[in-house]
């Protein structure tokens, strides 16, 4: 069994916010392979024998109570992978890391204490900065008009080493990942700078 835990916050006025980018990609991968969601006590889940998906309803910030909840339900697990939004990390871009700190995201850092380490894979998504709004209302603002072809080339790429880790392993989504990263970044229409792809990354 392998499990990938979205990290976003429940509820409708949360639905399209950059803090829910974890989300999407769930929401996205689920409704490509027609998967119906069900929820538990502390997680909504969707998915077979081989794979589950989990969104925690517990809010960002008790996401671990989540983790824990899911953890204990689904062994023996294989791999897991956790996927956020990043606020350090260009609108768009893509990095993965298989450890290491949880970069100021409360989702992320409820997870490590719960689980007593850091050293769980995780997929981020970066969202960007404003110089107008604080952290917390930028993370909690949806994405603009402009920002969303960014964000859905972004989604579709992370449901695409979704598939990869699923059907393989962990090991065959990070060569994806490095092949990925050392594309030439191709030239946008829209005008808007795109800094996914950044080789030697």
């Amino acid at each position: 069994m392998k499990l990938v835990i979205g990290l976003g916050n429940i509820g409708t006025e949360y639905e399209r916010t950059r803090h829910n980018v974890g989300f999407m990609c769930l929401k996205q991968f689920a409704e490509n392979h027609g998967l119906k969601w069900k929820k538990s006590s502390l997680f909504y889940h969707a998915g077979n024998k081989d794979y589950m998906l989990i969104m925690p309803s517990t809010f960002m910030n008790n996401s671990g109570k989540a983790y824990i909840s899911a953890i204990s339900k689904y062994q023996p697990i294989n791999q897991v992978l956790i996927i956020s939004d990043d606020l350090e990390l260009p609108l768009g871009k893509l990095r993965i890391r298989t450890s290491g700190g949880d970069g100021g995201h409360n989702g992320l850092k409820s997870i490590f204490a719960a689980a007593g380490t850091n050293d769980i894979p995780r997929l981020r998504i970066g969202i960007g900065r404003s110089d107008e709004l604080s952290a917390r209302d930028f993370v909690l603002d949806s994405f603009s008009e402009q920002e969303k072809p960014v964000v859905e080339t972004a989604v579709k790429q992370v449901c695409d080493w979704l598939e990869t880790f699923i059907q393989y392993d962990l090991d065959r989504m990070l060569d994806e990942y490095s092949k990925y990263n050392k594309k030439p970044i191709p030239p946008r229409e829209d005008g808007i700078k795109d800094q996914r792809r950044i080789p030697n990354d």
